[in-house]
């Protein structure tokens, strides 16, 4: 991948930021490390640059650039301290404030937190009603409050609150570069944990190639990972209307899409398959011919899955409901399906290839619709193309070795992958052979926000369905 990293004087941070945007260029995540450095991430293509400065100070803001800025102010200010002249304050992702702040190397009190108050909407009227959501669910999901003002049904403003379950990954990567945190990397999101292995194997990888078969198996592990998400989506869009049939043959499909997971990694999530220097161990040849052979079966199971979604029922509740407009995506800085589903054709497997992408045929599948039926249209179009990745990869693959030891050097590292959320960073800095800082910007964290465009103008039973559509991750917000 294509990356400059430049390092430039505090008062020139908020031209250069400009220009690039300008320029097309997008955000990608912003951090701090310790001692005062902020490192900016912007991608265009393939193409990625770090705009990096020394606080002076205050830091420099740059949300009147581009509006999704905030969201990472307000994470350094929380987290690490960083404070900005015109910070809009508030806490994003730790609903706990003590003595210092997280991400400090010393000097936090954990004994000294205490809890936040769920902040009120802004909305307010004798005729607004708010509904608090959450954080405790009646269900399996994981704890997230969710603040609706309403106007009778109709919902005029929603703000998420997340941050209830932080479990502090960024500082327990703070390790030597010799230990293997592949299995801690798996748990920042337990549905994502490919994606996510990928992401950090390839910066611990920075100095050596890994084998070809390594590549193509890693491949075909995305993209089983990118199936069942997927076909977990469109089955819920389903469920979640009371369309019964087509919601138990969408969970069959998912169950036997979980059961070949078991088969080819000896777990059903895919765990503890990709590692730094490839993956753990090969999958025989009898096993990826039984995978071929089972793709073909997938493909017409998908399409009667589909033939069977092709109701005017259905429609009546997906088509208008939950619309993210392509202007709130890129303001927000959406990736994945859900951007996709915006008229945003972006996608890091074709724009910046890893792993066999490059080698692969890949279409980005696109809508201008913007709603919950664009957003479960653009899914169904992936789960095809994952089938004919899986497939293509099948046939391409020769024997080979499997794994190489590792090597990263000293300096900084960056990773960009898709995963089935969309576009997924890792960064980390390496002082001395140790992992000085490390930072994962997860799509959901963006993509929480299209929810509070989404979501207003809708009735409140409406709200399960768009939030399904937008399928995000409680886990891999709550670092």
């Amino acid at each position: 991948m294509m990356m400059e990293r430049m390092f430039v004087p505090s008062d020139r941070v908020h031209d250069v930021v400009s220009e690039y945007v300008n320029d097309g260029y997008g955000i990608m995540t912003m951090f701090a490390e310790e001692g005062g450095t902020v490192n900016t991430l912007m991608r265009r293509f393939d193409s990625v640059v770090v705009i990096c400065y020394d606080i002076e100070g205050h830091a420099v803001p740059l949300s009147d650039i581009t509006w999704n800025a905030s969201l990472y102010e307000r994470l350094m200010s929380e987290m690490s301290g960083v404070t900005f002249s015109d910070s809009n304050g508030g806490t994003i992702v730790y609903r706990r404030k003590g003595n210092g702040h997280p991400l400090q190397k010393e000097g936090y009190d954990r004994s000294t937190e205490v809890r936040i108050p769920i902040p009120k909407n802004r909305t307010v009227g004798d005729d607004i009603f708010e509904i608090p959501v959450g954080p405790v669910h009646a269900g399996i999901i994981e704890p997230g409050h969710f603040r609706f003002s309403v106007a009778g049904e109709t919902v005029i403003e929603l703000n998420p609150t997340l941050g209830f379950v932080h479990r502090g990954i960024e500082r327990l990567m703070e390790t030597s570069v010799d230990v293997d945190n592949s299995r801690l990397v798996e748990r920042i999101s337990g549905d994502t944990c490919v994606a996510n292995c990928i992401a950090y194997s390839e910066m611990m990888e920075s100095d050596v190639d890994i084998p070809m078969r390594a590549k193509y198996i890693r491949t075909i592990l995305a993209e089983m990972e990118r199936l069942y998400n997927h076909i977990g989506v469109v089955t819920g869009m389903c469920t979640d209307t009371a369309f019964n049939v087509p919601s138990y043959a969408g969970g069959s499909i998912q169950e036997k899409v979980l059961r070949m997971n078991f088969g080819l990694t000896r777990h059903r999530m895919l765990m503890n398959a990709v590692v730094p220097g490839g993956v753990r161990r090969d999958i025989p040849d009898s096993k990826l011919k039984e995978l071929d052979d089972f793709m073909m079966i997938l493909k017409f199971e998908i399409e009667e899955l589909e033939s069977m979604m092709d109701n005017p029922y259905l429609a009546d509740r997906l088509e208008t409901t939950g619309i993210l407009s392509e202007k709130d995506a890129r303001n927000i800085g959406a990736s994945g399906p859900i951007a996709r589903a915006s008229g945003i054709a972006s996608d890091v497997r074709k724009e910046r290839p890893y792993e066999m992408y490059g080698e692969l045929g890949l279409r980005i599948n696109t809508s201008m619709k913007g709603d919950v039926q664009a957003r479960t249209e653009v899914r169904l179009e992936e789960i095809s193309d994952s089938i004919s990745i899986i497939h293509q990869c099948i046939q391409s693959m020769k024997p080979g070795e499997t794994r190489v030891r590792p090597k990263v050097s000293d300096g900084f590292h960056c990773s960009v992958v898709e995963a089935p959320r969309g576009e997924l960073v890792h960064c980390m800095t390496v002082r001395d052979g140790k992992i000085w800082r490390y930072n994962v910007r997860d799509p959901s964290f963006i993509n929480w926000f299209g929810m509070c465009h989404a979501v207003p103008g809708n009735v409140v039973p409406d709200f399960p369905l768009i939030n399904k559509s937008f399928g995000l991750s409680y886990s891999g917000n709550d670092l």
